[in-house]
């Protein structure tokens, strides 16, 4: 556990659940953020943002953790509206903000940006992604090399070109699949669209329960190095991906 000066109270704003058969044996969004958050000696509220509501209550949270969804930003329900809203009364109250997978693109959303179905199909596998230059001396990636291994499973992305500086939003990371893999607004709001709370078990779990889905996509693209075989034979724990989290946590939460 890591030493803190102070409890703080951190509001995990779960955005759905896992599919039915990787619950069933791993659990929960709750279970796999609460792995990485037992490090910390932090309070944690968790909080269903599919009730269309914001959290309440005594006080406001120090930080907020947004996890990732089944669902998608590109068929949006009057729920990711205020989830947007959370996002842009963070960003104004300097309350340190982290968007993952679904909660990511969410943040793109907020600040103008474009979630669209990634021309390269579904990502659902370990991969190398490249820290950008810009992302280089930013706190979520201290002490981290430029080329780090990640745990990644979606199908949407922003669209680069639909954001602009102008809005606040700089690029942090990417590779040839996807060019919006992590992405900060303004000092305290960051978004990474791979997932710091998968292991290596769930991420193989998804794989093969989506199989099909991979199977049929690495046929029509003609891209065996896409099918599920070779993608189980490339899975990995992400000690980097935790890393990022853990720098959320110890850098922007004061």
């Amino acid at each position: 556990m890591k030493p803190s000066m102070r409890k703080r109270r951190i509001c995990l704003y779960v955005a759905g659940s896992p599919a039915g058969p990787v619950r069933q044996e791993f659990g929960t969004y709750v279970d796999w953020f609460g792995r990485l958050f037992a490090e910390h000696d932090h309070e944690i509220d968790v909080f269903d943002g599919t009730t269309g509501r914001l959290p309440d209550g005594p006080g406001q949270p120090d930080a907020i953790v947004i996890t990732g969804s089944p669902a998608s930003v590109r068929a949006s329900e009057p729920w990711m509206e205020a989830s947007i809203e959370l996002i842009r009364r963070a960003y104004q109250s300097a309350t340190p903000l982290l968007g993952v997978c679904f909660g990511h693109q969410l943040i793109g959303a907020a600040f103008g940006g474009s979630v669209i179905r990634n021309p390269h199909g579904w990502q659902l596998c370990s991969r190398t992604i490249s820290v950008l230059e810009q992302g280089r001396d930013d706190p979520l990636f201290a002490g981290l090399p430029d080329q780090i291994e990640v745990n990644l499973s979606h199908e949407d992305v922003i669209a680069e070109d639909s954001l602009s500086p102008a809005n606040g939003i700089e690029v942090l990371a990417g590779n040839d699949r996807a060019s919006v893999l992590a992405l900060r607004a303004g000092p305290h709001v960051r978004g990474v669209q791979f997932h710091p709370e998968f292991s290596g078990a769930v991420t193989r779990a998804y794989i093969e329960q989506r199989r099909p889905i991979l199977t049929a996509e690495s046929a029509q693209r003609n891209a065996p190095e896409d099918h599920p075989d070779r993608l189980l034979t490339q899975v990995s724990d992400s000690p980097h991906g935790e890393r990022v989290f853990h720098n959320f946590i110890e850098h922007f939460i004061r």
